[in-house]
This record gives structure tokens, sequence and C-alpha cells, in this order.
């Protein structure tokens, strides 16, 4: 068996992404390298959006080869073009000869470095990204940022779709349909739900370490407390609830915006708000396995994986519509809503139609689950394997 070879560039270890190259370099027709531009996760790090040292506890660079490469930028600091420029990608490309060149991004100078060298070497390229159509007024940046992201993905041999809304996205730009394949952004499916059948008993025992009420339904908004989450929203929906129904809200993450948070639920003697700060990867499924429902409020959210891991606890999901996982993992009225952004009492009475009944919110919870088992590392090796399939010179395969 002739395995392609496949080199892929991403930014650096991610804890979402790891399970998946482990998944793809174990497969038989997959020899793999990837190259980071930087270790941040790999490595403790100041996460400026938690604005605390983060180190993530789960591995993130077992199970396939890969190589960190030297950052010659003068601008290493924020998040700009040229924070990240290694010439040594070129060579490392040359050198190489690889069957394929699968790129997550196209956002810095090493990843446009990376797409010059896979084109003079007439190497197939793979684009990966998280980009949609829904977001931010254009701009003059904007506009040129998307004339070059045009020209780019006219010229690419396939686009890698996360899911419905990144693959209008590719359409938009120019790819035709028969060179977009569906790789799913996914979470650890296997170890979440996992964990949530493993936990199940535990619950009120659970809710008894976590200090949060035994018999109130718990509202779960996981993610960085940042203005583009708008966590005031959620905090807002809740306060119209507190007082008609028994519930507890729990904030998931940590950022600039806790104390304002806190000051406000003081403020207003909403007792049952919670805010746990940074809960790293080995103990967030406690959390969701505590949970009832899980909320996405954001102004501006390419995907949303929090949807996944609460999916994969059977809970139902709640998400503004900028929230791009939305388009593919809530169906209205079965597992979820979705809400106009920003429009809090909409977001307060969808959650009012979850919480109030406990019978529908464990029917919603389990059209999660089974929903969310479409979107798995597996379906992202499949979809990887189409695209080199269709794109690499025929493989010779014998015994």
């Amino acid at each position: 068996m002739t395995p392609y070879r496949v080199a892929y560039l991403v930014s650096h270890p991610i804890q979402y992404q790891a399970p998946m190259l482990r998944r793809l370099a174990a497969h038989p027709e997959v020899a793999l390298q990837v190259y980071f531009m930087d270790d941040q996760g790999a490595r403790l790090y100041q996460d400026p959006e938690f604005g605390v040292p983060i180190q993530w506890d789960v591995p993130l660079l077992d199970g396939y080869a890969s190589r960190v490469l030297r950052n010659r930028s003068p601008w290493p600091a924020g998040d700009h073009a040229l924070r990240f420029i290694h010439p040594e990608i070129a060579g490392a490309l040359r050198r190489g000869r690889f069957d394929a060149l699968i790129v997550h991004g196209y956002a810095h100078a090493t990843e446009w470095l990376a797409f010059a060298t896979a084109r003079l070497m007439g190497t197939p390229l793979l684009i990966r990204g998280e980009s949609i159509l829904l977001g931010r007024p254009a701009t003059w940046r904007g506009r040129v940022k998307r004339s070059a992201r045009a020209a780019l993905l006219r010229r690419v041999q396939g686009a890698l779709a996360i899911g419905v809304l990144n693959r209008e996205f590719y359409r938009a730009h120019g790819v035709p349909d028969d060179r977009i394949f569906f790789t799913p952004y996914a979470v650890d499916n296997d170890r979440f739900t996992g964990d949530a059948d493993r936990l199940r008993p535990r619950r009120d025992a659970l809710r008894a370490e976590l200090g949060w009420p035994r018999e109130a339904p718990v509202i779960l908004a996981a993610g960085k407390l940042i203005p583009r989450k708008r966590p005031h929203d959620v905090l807002e929906a809740y306060a119209g609830l507190a007082g008609e129904m028994p519930a507890a809200l729990v904030f998931l993450g940590e950022g600039g915006e806790r104390a304002p948070i806190e000051a406000e639920a003081a403020r207003r003697g909403l007792r049952h708000v919670y805010v746990t700060g940074f809960v790293n990867q080995a103990e967030i499924s406690r959390y969701y396995a505590a949970a009832d429902v899980v909320v996405l409020a954001s102004s501006h959210e390419p995907w949303g994986l929090t949807l996944n891991e609460g999916m994969c606890f059977g809970l139902p999901v709640v998400a503004s519509s900028m929230v791009g996982a939305a388009a593919d993992l809530v169906r209205p009225e079965e597992n979820g809503f979705v809400y106009p952004v920003g429009d809090v009492p909409a977001l307060r009475a969808a959650l009012r139609a979850v919480l109030a009944d406990p019978d529908r919110r464990a029917r919603m919870g389990a059209r999660s689950r089974s929903l969310i088992a479409g979107y798995s590392y597996d379906a992202d090796v499949r979809g990887v394997l189409d695209a080199l399939r269709a794109v690499c010179a025929p493989r010779a395969y014998g015994g």
C-alpha cells in the first residue's frame, strides 16, 4: 500500500484538532507530517482573552509526526498578518515532496509562503478554515482581503468545509461544489459521550460538589467572558426567568467580563449565578454532565464547539443567529432554538421553553446526542480521504 504523503500546516497545537490528527495519521492511506507555527497550547502561555495563563491538560502532540517551525517575524506579538513568518516552510515542503498540502487558515504570511511553494511545485493544495459569510460589515481592508482570498480559493484543488455556512463561503469565493469536501468541526465525541454515560448516575453528587442547587435546572454558558460572546445578554435573559421559575446560571469560563458579570448579579440579588473561571479539558465534563441546557449568545462565532460538547452530553442548545454551528447543529423545536442575536426577550423565551418542561428537555437532549454523532473525527478522516483521492494522482495498492 502506498499512502498519501500529506503535509498539514496549522498555527499551533489545538485541543480540538489533536485527536483528529491522530486518527488521520493512523489511517493506512495517509503518511502525515504536521507543521506548527507556534507551540502555544502545548506549553504554558498567556491567553489575552481568558486573561490567565493556560496550558492544556490533554495530550496535543502524541500520535502523529510534528515539527514546530521557527518564527522569524520581527513583530510576533498581536494578531496580524506578519505575526508568523516562517521561511523554512518552503524548504520543508520542497524536501518532503508531499502528495498534498492541507493548510488551516490564510491569515498569516507563513500560510501564503506555503501556498506559493505548493503552486511552484505543483503540489495539490487543500484549504481548511472557519470563515463564514455572517459577520462584520465590509471595510476597505476587508474588501482587499476578500479579493486576495477569492484569487487563492479559485486556484485551490480542494476546500475542506467544516459546515453548511463554511461551504457557502467557499461557493461565494468561486470554489465549485465538486471541490468542496465535508470535514465537520468536531470534538472528541467518544470521550465526551463516554464521560456523559459515566457521570450521569452522579448528577446530584456533581451538583453538590460544584455548589449548584440540586433541583433547579441549570443554564450553562460556556466560553470566554469577552464582549463578543455577549454574556450580559445571557445574564439579562436569566434575570427575567429567575422571578418565574427555579433556575441557575453558570458561566463556564474566564475573561475581562467576569467582574462586571459578578457585580451585576450581586447588584440584582441573583443568588444562583456562578462563574467558574477557567476550566481545563480534564475537568470540563463534570460541568456539562450537571447542566440542563447550553447557550451561546455570540455576536460573531464562526462555529462554536461548546454546542458540540453540550450535545455529546445530551443537552438542548440555544444559539444566537450569528453562531455558525447553529446552521448545522440546531434543529429548532427539535433539539434547541436559534434566536436573533442581541434579542434578549427572544433568548429568554427560548430558555423558558427548554426549562419549563422536563420531558421536552429530555427529548431535545436525546435529539442533540443523535445529531452530533455525524460531526465526528471519523467524518473528518472520510472527508480528507475523499479530497485526497479526488486531487492526487491515483495510488497503487497491493499486498
